[in-house]
């Protein structure tokens, strides 16, 4: 159901039908309603029902309304704010009709798989109502009109303790410095608030992971520049040093001593970033090898590429892999695969790239090794792990061909893939189970293979 779709069901029922039932369905159990006038204060739905019989018995007769200046705020998929004006109107006992005006602000979920409305509050404009009016869903204790102090603190308190998710404000100052913060953020963070102050000195900074900080500044001030307000994802440092993920969606406001500062809602994100890398992980890995795929690979090497680095590569091909399909079966095959790519990981360093592109074709990418003698080895320990480690499967022959390309950091991944390729398949040409190589880093182009 849309958010405006929920809130025209629950005037069609509050407002023009008087039907208690059907727009009490619309609210959640814990609903919070603020009405202008002083005594129109619900904290649950059984308060609004309460509310509303009386109404109904001294007002049976419906009303008309229209909805203007509509307006969502969406902090999650699960959580809207809307904003809107209604202009309400019914006749008198003259017959003439009478209109009021009132701007509602309202917060809706989906809770056990249905959107409901978690809070309500109307007031009139000040040139239709006397006194301060109720104040809308924010912290400012001035506003709340006819409440005392210890009544605005407690209905802040619950308002924020239905919000899926921590609230977290900070003034717009160097470090970001505290200004409000809720009981679920505080768990979020594993922190006392005591243990925050102590830990933080009350700056926002001091959670937010270094490796975020810079850019979570920059995009919360330019967006509030140009917009007002900010959604960024970044990670938070809890008291025993973990990473959570939080989605935060805030507003600027202006505080009562006239600081600015900005009031957000914090989602708790970790299983949804978990789950993107996750997925991002099986989209460029190979599910048999447990190696890269072509994408991975792909991905991984040109971000060397494109900083004009030195490197190697190598693509690699099982020589008679169909022969061992055909007297062995897929099973055995599969099962070489898996051994061919061990051999790869076992014969890598820390930072190689090991992939499996297709078949029984695999690359191997060494950023930074272009010495001869060195990827002459690293070929050689490769043919030569993998003829022992294939020797049980006598009927198949199996070896492994090399085709090397060295970067000399001008070439892009399609150039290296091609010249390393020409060569595996001049070797497969040539008597299978060897390498041969392009290097661009010798004096003029020079072309090698195994002796």
């Amino acid at each position: 159901m849309e958010i405006r779709d929920l809130l025209t069901q629950f005037f069609d029922a509050y407002l023009v039908k008087r039907d208690m039932e059907s727009a009490l369905a619309c609210l959640s159990d814990q609903v919070i309603s603020l009405g202008t006038g002083a005594q129109e204060l619900a904290l649950d739905k059984e308060g609004l029902r309460e509310l509303m019989r009386h109404e109904f018995e001294s007002i049976p007769g419906g009303f008309s309304y229209v909805i203007g200046d509509y307006r969502e705020n969406w902090y999650s998929d699960e959580l809207c704010g809307v904003y809107c004006s209604v202009l309400t109107s019914m006749a008198d006992g003259n017959g003439e009709e009478v209109s009021f005006q009132t701007r509602l602000t309202m917060t809706a979920a989906r809770l056990e798989g249905r959107w409901q409305i978690l809070s309500l509050h109307m007031s009139a404009p000040s040139d239709q109502q006397e006194g301060e009016e109720f104040f809308p869903i924010k912290y400012g204790r001035q506003a709340v009109g006819r409440l005392d102090a210890a009544a605005s603190r407690k209905l802040v308190e619950i308002m924020l303790s239905m919000l899926p998710g921590g609230v977290m404000g900070g003034y717009l100052e160097e470090g970001f410095p505290l200004y409000i913060i809720n009981d679920t953020m505080l768990n979020y963070l594993g922190y006392t608030y005591e243990e925050l102050v102590e830990e933080t000195g009350e700056e926002m900074r001091k959670i937010i992971a270094p490796e975020d900080w810079e850019r979570v500044e920059k995009t919360i001030y330019e967006s509030l520049e140009q917009t007002g307000e900010y959604d960024v994802q970044y990670r938070v440092v809890r008291k025993d040093g973990t990473r959570l993920w939080v989605d935060d969606k805030g507003h600027e406001i202006l505080t009562e001593d006239g600081r600015r500062a900005m009031i957000s809602v914090m989602l708790d994100i970790n299983e949804d970033m978990a789950l993107q890398e996750r997925l991002r992980q099986e989209a460029m890995e190979d599910p048999l090898t447990k190696i890269l795929n072509r994408k991975g690979a792909i991905a991984n090497i040109e971000e060397t590429i494109m900083k004009e680095l030195p490197g190697a590569m190598f693509v690699l091909d099982i020589d008679n892999f169909k022969q061992l399909n055909d007297n062995y079966g897929h099973q055995i095959g599969d099962q070489v695969l898996v051994l061919l790519a061990d051999i790869m990981k076992t014969h890598s360093r820390e930072g190689d790239v090991a992939a499996r592109i297709g078949g029984d074709e695999f690359l191997l990418f060494l950023p930074g090794c272009v010495r001869t003698d060195v990827l002459e080895s690293r070929a050689e320990s490769i043919c030569q792990a993998f003829r022992e480690a294939a020797a049980p499967y006598e009927r198949a022959d199996l070896s492994v061909s090399i085709g090397i390309s060295v970067n000399d950091g001008s070439r892009d991944f399609d150039q290296l893939f091609k010249e390393a390729d020409d060569r595996l398949y001049m070797v497969k040409n040539s008597g299978k189970g060897s390498f041969r190589y392009v290097n661009h880093l010798a004096a003029g182009l020079t072309d090698r293979e195994e002796p």
